[in-house]
């Protein structure tokens, strides 16, 4: 009995562990303005969020195949998203200012970084020496 009990309080610690960082990625992707800031909160969320919520359910679950499966899920999750998110930031870090239709740029309002134009006019002056 005491088991079902520690169960149950474990998986609740682990499922609001991982509610706190999905929420927390959310507030973090609308509330930062640059991108590099914007991708570390989405990649908190996709890894420790995802972490907590699912070991909360494996907990409440117990032993089983199910268990298996939702680790597995972990696993795959975790090789690919590193992955994916530094191939979405060199996206985002290359494509430069966005500009709507109307010729505004970002109709949100956001700000590329510093960075991001130092570095654009640093390869357009190398382009610019290599011209004879």
């Amino acid at each position: 009995m005491i088991w079902h009990w520690l169960r149950f309080i474990l998986g609740t610690v682990c499922l609001g562990f991982g509610l706190f960082f999905l929420v927390s990625a959310v507030v973090g992707n609308y509330r930062f303005k640059f991108a590099l800031n914007r991708m570390h909160a989405a990649a908190l969320g996709d890894t420790l969020g995802l972490l907590g919520t699912v070991l909360g359910v494996c907990f409440y679950e117990g032993l089983c195949p199910t268990t298996a499966k939702l680790l597995a899920v972990i696993a795959l999750v975790w090789l690919t998203g590193p992955v994916s998110s530094h191939l979405i930031l060199l996206m985002e870090l290359t494509a430069g200012p966005y500009t709507d239709p109307q010729g505004t740029p970002d109709a949100q309002g956001l700000e590329q970084s510093s960075i991001d134009h130092d570095r654009h006019a640093l390869a357009r002056s190398q382009r610019e020496e290599e011209l004879p």
